[in-house]
């Protein structure tokens, strides 16, 4: 991935605004401030933020239950999966989704007039984020199909071929034989047949 390193600052330093800048669109915070906040708390050791934005989400059977409808969720690409935050009106919990990225199978983006939608294909069914703002659906749906192929490419290299461990050689096989006739194992007769075979291999 392309900035990966920045992107892995930006996400450290908690800067959101940063990694929009990264992708050049504007933060898109509507509805979210509080999901921005608890953010941080929901990701896991070594995760990083590719890109977020807001939009609308049904509710679901994580919801809090003073949900009603349809809620503003925010809407967060990692380097592991995607993550949506959503927090309740009337108190402080936060709902979750996560989706791992070996269950996406693609992600597209629709753009109308002003705002836009994402689309998450996960095979049985696909998961839809609306009113998202503009430029942030191609965005999120560019870095993912991107940080999906790359994944892949990885899972499917061959890995380097592994040198086979060298051949005995002649000299230690001798040593072998000569401590085998030594300790009475190998005849005189068969130590001199070994050793006149292993001599001519040479």
């Amino acid at each position: 991935m392309e900035n990966f390193d920045k992107y892995a600052e930006c996400t450290k330093a908690q800067d959101w605004e940063g990694i929009c800048e990264l992708n050049e669109v504007n933060l898109d915070s509507f509805g979210t401030k509080k999901e921005l906040k608890a953010l941080p708390d929901y990701l896991e050791p070594d995760e990083t933020v590719f890109a977020l934005t807001s939009g609308f989400m049904t509710q679901t059977k994580t919801s809090d239950w003073s949900d009603f409808g349809t809620n503003t969720w925010l809407v967060v690409l990692t380097s592991d999966r995607f993550l949506f935050l959503d927090s309740a009106m009337l108190s402080s919990s936060v709902d979750t989704q996560s989706v791992r990225h070996e269950r996406v199978q693609a992600v597209s983006a629709s753009q109308g007039w002003l705002l836009g939608k994402i689309m998450v294909d996960l095979g049985s069914r696909v998961l839809t984020i609306d009113n998202c703002e503009k430029t942030s659906v191609k965005v999120i749906a560019d870095l993912a199909n991107k940080w999906l192929k790359e994944l892949s490419d990885k899972k499917n290299t061959i890995p380097p071929h592994v040198q086979p461990s060298p051949e005995v050689s002649p000299l230690d096989t001798l040593e072998k034989l000569a401590k085998l006739h030594s300790m009475g194992t190998l005849s005189d007769e068969e130590f001199s047949t070994a050793k006149e075979t292993v001599l001519s291999s040479l």
